[in-house]
């Protein structure tokens, strides 16, 4: 609707502009000639301004005319042509025909039959004729100049000349000199046939004046440059961005070759060729561009070139631009370091570490189980970055098939494979550029995945598939996994390049299991967020149902009771007590009623109870939990130092920590920079 308006707005204005007066100027000194074009004119359709002028005088008159709005000059035969030769403006002249001048000699014959005949630049052709007709002699006034007509009629009229045949400045010199002039007046047809012209004239510039205005309003609110060159190599058109981005002077272009700067980028080839070249960089001066040169082919022939170009800095901008909408389309981290719940010293430890990490670029492996909260350490380590607002795109990895992944990470173009997008598809790199990338189970991709994800990593850029083109990208990369990714490259499942590209920098969010002490306040915030407004459940989680809890091993972790509190908020009602469902559901949560308690060897912490097939599956289990409490002591005693704590223990580091992870636990409780796979 808003369109057809905008045409008929558009129609509307056009029409308006058609019916506006014509305005017209007749430049002439016949009095007689100035009546009969104003007697023909129609006063509806134009408005004739009379300036009573000619020949060399007529010129400045004429350009001040055009200047002030009139659209064209009509002028008689002589003055007009010097008006077209001199200042090439829209100019009819009222041409006199061959019966016109005979009429005149026919009435001169009554002052005599030496008749004088005025011709502007050339003689006129057939005097013989017309002599021989009239029975009169003609003598023929060559001039070119105001100064050569005045001494042409005065050297004729002293050699006899009965009466000179001319235009209105022929007729006020030859009066000044005593003698006799007739003006040759153009018939009607004549006249209504040169205003039919000048009407004509009139609206074809206005058309073409109205195209030229919308032409150079389209131009000027481009934001690339564009210039148009015409086979003669001359500038036809440049907008003002053409002429920001060239340092040059607009006004002094136009008509004259292009700019120096431009020639070595291949615009004149173009006009040679007329193959067109596309998305061509170039160094102008002190800037980078992206040009496009195409020619202008009219049939066969090159007419011209059109160029068009931007400023290599800007396109950057606008790109940015387009991701940070799609950033405000959903590609954003909503977690901070503070929502990783937890007291703990491991837990204070890794938050620590984690913010040094964000203070850097490197690439950052989070190891961890399920469940333990890897993406909300990754969008932690974004927030608190220099790329936080900047996007942030995670990807599930092992979620997607080998192929669609890797369209859905490095993107296609347009016919890549079968069913690709119209138009090709950019990829999650090319999203998140400028800001990270968070690749989650990254374990589980394909050896061939593997490999172009190393070349990005290494190279910074990337090529889409099916494309020729390298985009170049800045990416920060975090990648999560729940299995031991040293264990996967030493199985040929994983590349060892690429494994330390991705281990710059390392983390270890350790299970539930490892943190009890943290549980109680997880617990109540997990029962805090889910109980909302119900006043029923605000309340806090008994002390003797968070010790039951903790005897439990939570192999989900965090997203596990989450899931638990949940079922128990649902489940809620006047009919049971809380605490006798809370044991409930722990019980079927356990496969067993409640879980007896076993006291460290060492620490003397309660440790969760568990059941042996034989008396040597028993005592191998207590035999190496007496030896991870020793480890584990000594850690705390060293503070964690362990050079120290294998001093302590005779031992090596190396077998400190083989030993430490043949226990039974993957994962030092010191910070992830001593782990070591």
């Amino acid at each position: 609707m808003m369109w057809e308006w905008l045409k008929i707005t558009h129609f509307l204005c056009f029409r308006t502009a058609m019916m506006q007066k014509y305005k017209f100027a007749l430049i002439s000194k016949s009095a007689g000639f100035v009546e009969m074009v104003k007697h023909y004119s129609n006063p509806m359709t134009e408005d004739i301004i009379v300036r009573l002028t000619v020949l060399q005088e007529a010129i400045p008159v004429a350009r001040r005319l055009l200047d002030e709005g009139v659209e064209v000059i009509l002028s008689g035969s002589r003055t007009g042509n010097l008006l077209v030769e001199t200042i090439g403006q829209p100019v009819v002249k009222v041409e006199r025909t061959s019966l016109d001048i005979l009429k005149s000699f026919n009435k001169a014959k009554e002052y005599g039959t030496y008749i004088g005949l005025t011709s502007f630049g050339r003689p006129m052709d057939g005097i013989e004729t017309i002599e021989e007709i009239l029975s009169i002699k003609i003598r023929q006034i060559i001039f070119s100049t105001l100064e050569e007509l005045t001494d042409g009629i005065s050297d004729a009229l002293k050699h006899g000349v009965n009466c000179i045949v001319g235009g209105g400045i022929c007729e006020k010199i030859t009066l000044s000199l005593g003698g006799k002039c007739i003006v040759p007046l153009p018939a009607k047809g004549t006249i209504l046939q040169a205003l039919q012209e000048a009407r004509s004239i009139a609206s074809a510039r206005r058309v073409e004046r109205e195209n030229t205005r919308q032409l150079q309003t389209i131009l000027e609110s481009l934001r690339e440059g564009i210039i148009v060159i015409d086979n003669t190599r001359k500038v036809r058109m440049m907008n003002p961005v053409a002429a920001d981005i060239l340092k040059v002077e607009l006004r002094n272009t136009i008509g004259k070759p292009p700019p120096e700067i431009l020639k070595a980028t291949g615009l004149l080839k173009v006009l040679i060729t007329g193959k067109p070249e596309t998305d061509k960089i170039y160094c102008a001066g002190d800037i980078d561009i992206v040009i496009n040169n195409l020619p202008i082919v009219v049939g066969e022939e090159i007419r011209g070139v059109v160029t068009t170009f931007s400023e290599a800095v800007k396109i950057q901008k606008i790109e940015r631009k387009i991701r940070e909408k799609l950033y405000v389309k959903g590609f954003v981290a909503r977690y901070t370091i503070d929502n990783i719940t937890g007291r703990s010293l491991v837990i204070k430890q890794l938050c620590e570490e984690a913010k040094r990490y964000a203070q850097t670029d490197a690439t950052v492996l989070i190891e961890g189980e399920t469940g333990t909260g890897k993406e909300i350490m990754a969008q932690g380590i974004h927030n608190l970055s220099n790329r936080k607002d900047r996007p942030f795109v995670a990807i599930n990895c092992s979620a997607l098939p080998e192929s669609l992944l890797e369209s859905e990470l490095f993107g296609y173009e347009e016919g890549a494979f079968t069913g690709a997008r119209k138009g090709g598809k950019s990829g999650l790199f090319e999203l998140a550029h400028d800001g990270t990338i968070f690749l989650d189970e990254i374990a589980d991709i394909s050896l061939n995945v593997q490999v172009r994800l190393l070349r990005v990593l290494e190279e910074k850029e990337l090529m889409r598939i099916g494309g020729n083109r390298i985009i170049p990208i800045d990416v920060r990369v975090i990648a999560s996994t729940y299995k031991n990714l040293w264990e996967e490259v030493t199985a040929g499942r994983f590349r060892m390049d690429l494994y330390f590209r991705l281990t710059i920098l390392m983390l270890r969010l350790p299970p539930l299991r490892e943190r009890l002490e943290d549980l109680p306040l997880i617990a109540q915030e997990i029962f805090n967020k889910y109980s909302g407004r119900n006043i029923a459940f605000a309340k806090r989680i008994p002390a003797e149902i968070l010790e039951r809890m903790k005897e439990y091993s939570w192999p989900g972790n965090i997203r596990e009771l989450d899931t638990f509190i949940r079922r128990y908020i649902i489940l809620r009602d006047d009919s049971i007590s809380g605490e006798h469902l809370f044991l409930e559901l722990l019980e079927k949560l356990t496969n067993h009623k409640a879980i007896p308690r076993e006291t460290s060897i060492l620490s003397g912490e309660p440790r969760p109870k568990r059941l042996y097939k034989t008396l040597k599956e028993q005592l191998k289990a207590q035999s190496n939990e007496y030896e991870k409490a020793i480890i584990e002591e000594t850690l705390r005693e060293t503070q964690f130092n362990k050079k120290e704590t294998a001093r302590r223990l005779g031992i090596s580091v190396t077998t400190l920590w083989r030993r430490f992870h043949l226990l039974g636990n993957d994962r030092q409780p010191t910070a992830s920079s001593l782990y070591k796979p």
